[in-house]
């Protein structure tokens, strides 16, 4: 798998690449003060056209930006209203392209603002049969102080292999957000989601953080922090991947 030196040399390029972008990203806010719906990166959007990976790996991966398109998700309580379907994408974007920087093989389940039923997302995963699904969202509650970072896998009673592998990746993947992002952990725990329920491939859903939560959600305003918690997802699904034969 990765070695040690390439494991830092790709932990250099993404604060490098943090680091000059830090500035501008910060003075648009996401472009959010005018619209209600995030652009994801309008360079992002012509993104067929990849560099080089650094490695090469025999595993696939899907990423799913939940919701979309009419189905926004939850919403921020003040204004602007950020909605959820779109820091789902932005993440998702930020996820892939890591993941492809390090080789990995990415599809994602939507590219763009559309919305695509929960059965149609399984399908596709389930036709693809990539080694592993990662679905993204973000959270909401009646209660405005909930906060944190929680990952779901759904615990099959007649596949055990899955069950194990899923919450394995599930583990991983909120060990390494809560490492990079310092969010609060709620913790990894058994969801009854379609999404990860109806799939046949080891899968989780992470949600990100409250958009209910005031503070969480100055913090998912920024994009360096949506970056800093793809490149926590990414780092745990690599470990993960570390661990396969």
């Amino acid at each position: 798998m990765v070695s040690f030196k390439m494991r830092i040399l790709v932990i250099i390029f993404f604060f490098i690449h943090v680091g000059l972008q830090a500035q501008s990203e910060r003075t648009s806010a996401l472009n959010l003060s005018k619209l209600p719906l995030i652009q994801a990166g309008q360079e992002a959007s012509n993104k067929t056209q990849i560099k080089p990976p650094l490695l090469v790996h025999n595993f696939s991966i899907i990423i799913d930006p939940g919701h979309g398109g009419h189905d926004i998700g939850t919403q921020s309580i003040s204004k602007p209203r950020y909605q959820e379907k779109s820091l789902n994408l932005v993440t998702a974007k930020f996820v892939r392209d890591f993941l492809q920087q390090l080789g990995y093989q990415v599809t994602m389940t939507r590219e763009e603002d559309k919305f695509i039923s929960l059965e149609k997302r399984a399908k596709i995963v389930n036709e693809q049969q990539p080694t592993i699904f990662v679905s993204i969202h973000y959270n909401s509650a009646p209660i405005a102080e909930a906060q944190g970072i929680e990952v779901f896998f759904y615990q099959f009673k007649d596949d055990k292999e899955c069950v194990i592998k899923s919450k394995r990746l599930a583990y991983a993947v909120l060990k390494n957000i809560v490492a990079e992002t310092r969010a609060n952990s709620r913790g990894v725990k058994h969801g009854n989601f379609l999404v990860i329920r109806e799939t046949t491939v080891p899968a989780i859903l992470v949600e990100g953080g409250f958009v209910t939560n005031e503070e969480e959600m100055q913090k998912l305003k920024d994009p360096v922090y949506l970056k800093r918690l793809a490149w926590g997802i990414v780092c745990g699904i690599e470990e993960y991947m570390s661990k396969l034969n």
